[in-house]
C-alpha cells in the first residue's frame, strides 16, 4: 500500500483526490497549506508527494526545492495544476519535480499518473494522461446563452433506472420540499447541505446524478465555485447543473455564463413546482 500525500489549498479538491486514491488502495492524506504539509511529514515518510502548483504561500514548483533540500523528502514529487499542460511540464523540469498530471485529466487521470509514477518516478506522464489532457479544451467552452426555467433532459431511463437528481442547498426546509416534489414525479433524489456532502455524492457511480439541482448562497464553497468544479472535472462531464437560487436574475445569467451552468430556476419558482415539472 503506496503512502500518498495530497497538497491542495482547496479543501474539496483535497478531500476529493484522497477519497478517490484511498478508494483505489493508497493510504492517502491530505494537507492545505505548508503548516500542515509539515505536521504531515513529521508524523509519517511518504512515497508519493502529489502538489498543486498554484498554492497562496509558495507555488508548487518551488515546494519541490523546499521538500528536496530543505526537508531532504526522498518521495516522488509531482506537480498539479489545470494550467497549460506545456507550462506544467517546463515547471516540473525546471523544479526537478519527479513528473506532473494535469488536473483536465479528472479523477481517473490522478489515479493512473500516481499509479504511475510510484512505478516508474521521473518518466513522461502515461499515455492514458496525455489523452485526457489533449481531449480536454485549454479553455471551457462558452455556456450556452442563459434562460429561465429551461427544459433540461436528463438521461437515466435509457440505463433502466429513474433520473437521479442531486439537490444542494443549505435549507433543510427548502431541500425537503424540492425533494418531496421531485420524488412525487418519480425521480431518485439524493440532498446535500454543503459542496463537501455533494463531493461524495458524485463521487460515487451508485449516486451519482444525472443533473444537480444547486443553491448559490452556500458557507464555505459556494454554489459558483462547485459549479466550476463539476464542469471543469472531465469524469463528471455527463451532469448537468441547474442552479437554484432567490438571487437576482441578471446574477444568475453571470453565473450560467461564466461557471458553465445549464440554466437556473428562481428559487420560488422550486417552490410552486416548476421543477418537478420542467424536468418530468
Amino acid at each position: 500500500m503506496a503512502r500518498v500525500l495530497v497538497l491542495d489549498d482547496s479543501q474539496m479538491l483535497v478531500e476529493l483526490t484522497v477519497q478517490a486514491l484511498t478508494a483505489a488502495g493508497h493510504a492517502a492524506r491530505g494537507a492545505t497549506d505548508l503548516a500542515q504539509l509539515d505536521q504531515e511529514l513529521t508524523q509519517q515518510a511518504f512515497d508519493l508527494i502529489l502538489m498543486d502548483v498554484n498554492m497562496p504561500e509558495m507555488f508548487g514548483d518551488d515546494v519541490v526545492e523546499y521538500l528536496r533540500h530543505q526537508r531532504k523528502v526522498t518521495a516522488a514529487l509531482v506537480l498539479y495544476s489545470d494550467i497549460p499542460e506545456e507550462e506544467l511540464a517546463a515547471k516540473a523540469k525546471a523544479s526537478g519535480a519527479d513528473g506532473y498530471i494535469s488536473k483536465a485529466g479528472g479523477l481517473e487521470g490522478v489515479l493512473a499518473g500516481v499509479a504511475h509514477y510510484l512505478e516508474h518516478p521521473g518518466s513522461p506522464p502515461p499515455k492514458v494522461v496525455e489523452a485526457r489532457v489533449a481531449a480536454a479544451p485549454s479553455q471551457p467552452e462558452p455556456a450556452p446563452a442563459p434562460r429561465p426555467l429551461p427544459s433540461v433532459p436528463v438521461a437515466g431511463s435509457a440505463k433502466g433506472r429513474q433520473p437521479r437528481i442531486l439537490i444542494v442547498d443549505d435549507s433543510e426546509m427548502t431541500a425537503r420540499i424540492i425533494e418531496a416534489d421531485l420524488v412525487a414525479k418519480g425521480f431518485e433524489v439524493h440532498v446535500a447541505d454543503n459542496a463537501e456532502k455533494a463531493t461524495k455524492v458524485i463521487l460515487k457511480k451508485q449516486t451519482r446524478p444525472d443533473l444537480v439541482l444547486l443553491d448559490v448562497r452556500m458557507p464555505d464553497v459556494d454554489g459558483e465555485q462547485f459549479c466550476r468544479f463539476i464542469k471543469r472535472n472531465p469524469i463528471f462531464a455527463g451532469i448537468k447543473v441547474l442552479l437554484c437560487s432567490g438571487e437576482d436574475v441578471s446574477e444568475l445569467q453571470r453565473i450560467v455564463r461564466e461557471a458553465g451552468a445549464d440554466g437556473y430556476v428562481p428559487k420560488d419558482a422550486v417552490l410552486s413546482k416548476v421543477v418537478a415539472r420542467e424536468l418530468g
